[in-house]
């Protein structure tokens, strides 16, 4: 059914060329500009879950001993009386140090003149004088086991606190 150069199935893939015209045109070509096609940023994927916990948790809990520490000492010990109060404080600066000293090798700000062997080898003996400050503790407050117990509680947090401060804040990658 075509007629003259027409097709049955559609036109063919190229146009027909003109043979009538002979006519040269000088045509500007312009250099082909590759357009690169952008795709889309992917999301950025959840971080894979760490084994160990989130350290803002620790830190946290951290001040939060300290802020239990202040409530305790004020409301339970600093009534007592002035011996209590200095051998809980004395036992607060030692349960500070412990930790401080026993994790100074893998914090990343440590004193350069202290190595973990002896920082370690001081925090040895400064247990034992935590022990005889208890034992002094024990001794002035042997009428009220509840101030006992109030004043080695503000030690013990006291130390936790600053062991969970020293990790979540100076911990070494």
């Amino acid at each position: 059914m075509g007629a003259e150069g027409e097709w049955e199935d559609g036109p063919p893939d190229e146009e027909p060329v003109q043979e009538e015209s002979e006519e040269v045109y000088e045509e500007e070509v312009e250099p082909e500009v590759e357009i690169e096609e952008i795709e889309p940023e992917e999301a950025p994927s959840a971080p894979a879950p760490s084994p160990r916990a989130d350290r803002s948790v620790f830190a946290t809990l951290s001040g939060l001993g300290f802020f239990v520490v202040v409530l305790l000492l004020l409301f339970t010990v600093l009534p007592a009386g002035l011996e209590v109060l200095g051998l809980t404080i004395l036992g607060m600066a030692i349960g500070t140090a412990i930790p401080y000293l026993w994790m100074v090798d893998d914090l990343r700000v440590r004193p350069r003149r202290l190595r973990r062997s002896h920082a370690r080898f001081l925090a040895g003996p400064l247990i034992g004088v935590l022990a005889i400050v208890f034992y002094g503790l024990f001794v002035l407050a042997s009428s009220s086991w509840i101030l006992l117990l109030w004043t080695i509680g503000v030690v013990a947090i006291t130390a936790s606190s600053v062991a969970l401060f020293l990790y979540s804040m100076l911990w070494g990658e």
